[in-house]
């Protein structure tokens, strides 16, 4: 039986949550589609997202639609060749030149840059991702660094003075991003 495209099903440890997702390749491009669901605080939350990119992991387009309690989301944000961000046709010029998104409601996103690292034998990096920050649903700059370790990845954001050691694994899905999300057991065990 051949393998199928990669997924991944998490559970969040911040609150009530999961989120499934796989990694799909065709016709030269490659990305990212799931759907989350969590307990927000202001109500129940569904998304689901849509990441395209290029043979290289590169961003190209990424499309958010769902509900977070009353707000109702329907994102479309581009990323041209030159490097230019638009969400829904406004230009972004703050973004310009950025690779990566980084849907800050999943751990999906990151595994976008470990997937280009691990194809160039990178073992470490520093980056910026046009982040959606789920505190407004607004696109942001976010500055991070990437560096392997024994057991995975070292991630850290000093603008949000976020640190933390992944666990990946080889498809580049986070296994256990430590107090915020873990992957299910397909037993169902903890």
């Amino acid at each position: 039986m051949a393998r199928g495209d990669p997924l991944i099903l998490w559970r969040r440890l911040d609150r009530s949550g999961h989120d499934a997702c796989r990694i799909w390749q065709q016709d030269g491009r490659c990305g990212l589609e799931g759907v989350a669901v969590w307990l927000d605080n202001a109500g129940p939350a569904h998304l689901s997202y849509h990441i395209s990119c290029d043979e290289r992991w590169i961003t190209r387009s990424a499309r958010v639609q769902g509900n977070v309690g009353q707000k109702a989301l329907s994102l479309s944000i581009n990323r041209n060749e030159a490097g230019d961000w638009h969400i829904g046709g406004e230009e972004m010029p703050d973004l310009h030149g950025l690779q990566d998104i980084d849907l800050g409601f999943t751990p999906a996103t990151n595994t976008l840059p470990l997937r280009r690292l691990r194809a160039l034998g990178k073992d470490s990096a520093e980056l910026a991702a046009v982040w959606l920050d789920p505190s407004d649903w607004s696109l942001k700059r976010l500055p991070q660094s990437y560096r392997k370790t024994d057991a995975g990845w070292h991630y850290a954001s000093s603008s949000h003075d976020i640190a933390a050691d992944l666990a990946v694994d080889a498809d580049g899905f986070v296994t256990d991003y430590p107090e915020l999300w873990i992957k299910e057991d397909p037993n169902g065990r903890s």
